[in-house]
Order: structure tokens, then sequence, then C-alpha cells
């Protein structure tokens, strides 16, 4: 397979004067990504090709700004705009969007997290444990990311149980932790899909509605990202039907 490099567009010096020493983990797992569909007669991984984000650069936010505050009706399928509980208090660098974004995120990433560690013990195809293992390492350095623009904001990421788009109840969770092989193979890329859409729906709000541009740059680059997971789980699971 022949790897092309592409040169990225410029960025506002504003944002990438303030570049972390680290990728996020969207950009790490376009690093990562191989490419083609996965090969269930030879049984070797075939890595899900993800495409980065030229906007995924951050900055550390001004302390002069101020976040308004938001509110807004949450059910599980459109938690997309932040509510009281969500938002927290008023923070710099970042409007109620962007701390709502960052709050949601972490769980939201932290059950993609624990889903993979499972996969990468239950899963039947080395496809799906070589997927898992690079989506854990994506997630957790997203989440460093998020927490960081937490501290930052002096807020904290909403509890691991909160019902948002695309995440599992503990039951299915549970569920999934008890199934082995081929069985574990198919739920598990059936939930990931239901999961990267529902990320994709938090991160398409913070386009829309967020400030910050770190964040804001964050949501494209996911959007992107996991826009390219879903396709190459579903390439997966049309082979299992």
């Amino acid at each position: 397979m022949t790897t092309t490099n592409r040169r990225l567009p410029a960025v506002p010096a504003r944002v990438t004067a303030a570049l972390p020493a680290a990728l996020t983990g969207v950009l790490a797992m376009a690093l990562l990504a191989g490419c083609g569909a996965p090969d269930l007669a030879s049984g070797a991984a075939s890595p899900a090709p993800v495409v980065a984000s030229p906007a995924a650069t951050f900055e550390t936010p001004p302390a002069s700004q101020a976040a308004p505050s938001s509110e807004a009706t949450q059910t599980p399928d459109s938690a997309l705009s932040a509510t009281p509980d969500e938002t927290g208090a008023p923070s710099a660098g970042g409007d109620a969007a962007d701390v709502a974004f960052a709050r949601q995120m972490v769980p939201h990433h932290l059950q993609a997290l624990e889903m993979a560690r499972l996969a990468q013990t239950r899963a039947g195809d080395p496809w799906v444990s070589g997927f898992a293992g690079k989506v854990a390492t994506a997630r957790d350095t997203d989440i460093r990311t998020f927490k960081g623009w937490l501290d930052m904001w002096g807020a904290e990421p909403l509890p691991r149980d909160h019902a948002m788009p695309g995440t599992q109840t503990r039951a299915e969770i549970e569920a999934l932790a008890k199934l082995q092989g081929p069985s574990f193979d198919r739920k598990y890329v059936t939930l990931m899909i239901e999961h990267d859409n529902g990320a994709i729906k938090l991160a398409r709000a913070e386009q829309a509605d967020g400030a910050f541009e770190g964040a804001k740059a964050l949501a494209v680059a996911t959007t992107t990202s996991l826009g390219a997971e879903v396709k190459e789980l579903k390439k997966y699971r049309a082979l299992l039907d």
C-alpha cells in the first residue's frame, strides 16, 4: 500500500501558537489507520481508514472571555444543546456550548474506551480487536484534551451513566461483556456504529453553537474521523450478514 503525504492548509496563528505536545486522538487515529476492507478469509486485521481534519489544532482559552449560560430540554436522543446541568458555571475561554461539548464527550468516550477494552479480550476476529485497539488509543488521547479544557474552565465531566446520543445502558454493556467470539464481534460492531453516530451528533452541535476555536476544531476532526469509522464498521458488518 502506498502512503501519500498531503500538505495541510494553513491554520490561523492564534490556533497553532498553542499546539499541544501530542496530537489529539482523532488525529492519532488517522495516522495509525490503514486502508482496505476487512479480510475475513485471512483473519488478518485491516485497519479502518480514518481521515484527519486539518482543523484539529487547539489553543489555550483566553482568560478574558466568559461563557454565557444556556438552557435546553434534555433527552437521551436530543442532548445536543447545553442544559444548566451540562454547562455548569460560566467559565473563561468557552461559551455554554463549548463547556457542554467537553462535559459530554468525556463520559461518551469513556464508554467507547470500555467497549474497546472488552473487544481486545473477547473478539473472535483479529480485525475487531485491532480496530478496538486503535479506538482505545484515540479516545484516551481525546479524553485528556477535554479534561484539560474542563480544568481550565472550572467544570467537571458529566457522570458516566449520563444518557446521550449513541450511548448504551449499563445493562447493554454488561450483556456485551458476556459474549465471546463471533457473537461478540457482531454486537460490538453494531453498538459502535450507534455510539459513533451519537458522538458525531454532539460534534455537529458544537460546530454550530460553539465559540472556542479549539473545541470547534476538534469537533470537525471528530465528525470526519468517526464518520470514516462508521463506514468501515458498516462494511465489516455487511460481511457478517
